[in-house]
């Protein structure tokens, strides 16, 4: 019952070190004590009490799919909760149990010793999140439980967030081998581990403290419409027409600050930008007479000859001053069972009727939207629907092909007053370092923000409030170490875990590990 209790405490601290929570270090406890039952224990008690840590965490973690679900995906609470238990219990197998699975099988062979290969294994099972299941799933990784502290979040414009993920493991290691051996060496290694602390938050606050803007501004407006979910998925003329006065109210509001572009949030406007209707025609009508440019997400239907769907995307849409549109782009990374049914079984669709709609499609290329106005360097927006900002080489990549501002749209309005819209602001936050770029942020219930290229949060609008913000945007080359080395860095931590693992393996051979 004691380790059960322990598995549950572990998950728990694991959680709370995360945002909204960020209780600051919980994830030392966490760690410490699954370190401690893989030790104590064998094969099927450590994929016992690591299951039961990493279902804990889910838990805590995600426990506002339920709220989604049961408001939006018109699913009663039982079954939500049942959907709920199932993706529990595949995270936990998935994220948790398969890692300290693999620990406690290096650490038949080369006991303790095997926790210092535990911060390298976590950034290969982090970055393969990126890209399976499905199209990724890297939410919550370890690094968001240091981010927080934006000195020492300075580091992921070097190594990204995969870089403070191995700081969290290598911390928590340090301080279970301190707590449970009581050997000087481990002392001193935590002693090391202070000033190292200490440097980081010195490198990063100096980095901070000296970055400059450079270059002619963008005056940037957003909107934050704060527009009900429930609007959203039980449509009609009236809501939809209601939703367009409130973002063309916020529209007369910010004319006055003369702002150069005008960002709206994902799947702002109530219409379809190719299919003529009176909703269309009525917004358009409306915004002659206001003529700012702006960047607004929509449900993009396109259809064949036959005027039957063809296509249907999520996209961000570039909208000049008299109406006309310039450019979009259409999301790629979607989000499985909310944008399209990644395992197509028909007795589902019974159950479940959100899933008999049209499944929206991947955009086919990372397009950069550019943006200029006569006196300033173009705009090479990188466009980043919802979903796609919690994807570190996704995103670098797409700042590769040119970017220098990002603009990330969403709609997190599906989550309520839960823990998932701080979760989902931290992970876009932290692109802005990771790219040296500013990132301009529109989301239809918050939180809505203009960050800078050191993570400071230059404006801000905080959930559940109709309102907009104005404020400068500079344009930078967007290039980090991060973003221009990745590769080289991944060989790096790739060529180190293997000397390592090579170094244990000799001490093995030579009867210096038991």
């Amino acid at each position: 019952m004691l380790y059960l209790f322990l598995s549950i405490l572990a998950g728990f601290t694991l959680a709370i070190s995360l945002p909204n929570y960020f209780i600051p270090f919980g994830f030392l406890i966490g760690y410490s004590i699954l370190f401690y039952l893989i030790e104590k224990f064998s094969y099927k008690k450590v994929f016992l009490y690591s299951f039961i840590a990493g279902f804990t965490f889910s838990i805590l973690s995600f426990y506002w799919i339920i709220y989604a679900i049961v408001n939006y995906g018109n699913i009663n609470i039982y079954i939500s909760t049942i959907i709920f238990l199932i993706f529990s219990t595949f995270y936990s197998l998935i994220v948790f149990t398969f890692y300290f699975l693999v620990l406690k099988s290096l650490y038949k062979r080369y006991n303790y010793k095997t926790f210092l290969l535990a911060p390298f294994l976590i950034v290969f099972f982090e970055i393969v999140r990126e890209y399976f299941p499905f199209t990724g799933f890297p939410w919550n990784l370890n690094g968001y439980m240091l981010s927080y502290i934006n000195q020492i979040g300075q580091i992921v414009s070097i190594f990204s967030v995969y870089g403070l993920s191995f700081l969290v493991l290598y911390f928590s290691v340090s301080f279970y081998l301190m707590i449970t051996k009581r050997d000087s060496k481990f002392i001193f290694l935590n002693l090391f581990n202070i000033f190292l602390f200490i440097g980081l938050f010195t490198y990063g606050d100096f980095r901070i403290k000296n970055y400059e803007d450079k270059g002619k501004p963008y005056k940037v407006a957003i909107l934050q419409g704060n527009v009900a979910e429930s609007l959203k998925v039980k449509p009609s003329y009236e809501t939809n027409k209601e939703i367009l006065d409130k973002y063309l109210k916020l529209f007369e509001e910010i004319k006055k600050y003369n702002p150069d572009i005008v960002v709206l949030p994902e799947s702002a406007l109530p219409f379809f930008p190719y299919i003529n209707n009176s909703l269309k025609e009525y917004f358009f009508e409306k915004f002659i007479s206001i003529k700012v440019p702006f960047l607004a997400g929509f449900d993009n239907v396109i259809l064949d000859e036959n005027l039957e769907v063809e296509n249907v995307y999520n996209s961000l849409f570039l909208v000049d001053k008299d109406g006309n549109y310039t450019d979009y782009y259409s999301k790629i990374k979607l989000v499985p069972f909310g944008e399209y049914t990644p395992i197509k079984i028909d007795f589902l669709k019974d159950i479940f009727q959100y899933l008999q709609g049209l499944d929206f499609n991947n955009g086919n290329s990372k397009k950069i939207l550019e943006f200029k106005k006569e006196d300033k360097l173009p705009m090479k927006i990188v466009p980043c629907i919802c979903f796609e900002s919690i994807f570190p080489i996704f995103i670098s990549d797409f700042i590769n092909e040119g970017g220098n501002v990002i603009v990330n749209v969403t709609n997190d309005g599906w989550f309520g007053k839960t823990a998932a819209p701080y979760q989902h602001f931290e992970m876009a936050r932290i692109r802005a370092i990771e790219n040296n770029v500013y990132l301009v942020r529109a989301a239809n219930t918050g939180i809505s923000a203009i960050i800078n290229p050191v993570g400071v949060i230059k404006e801000k609008i905080n959930l559940y409030q109709y309102s907009f913000i104005v404020g400068d945007v500079y344009l930078s080359n967007g290039k980090t170490i991060f973003n221009q080395h990745k590769v080289d860095i991944f060989v790096v931590y790739i060529f180190t875990f293997l000397s390592i693992l090579i170094l244990l393996e000799f001490y093995k051979l030579k009867g210096e590990i038991k």
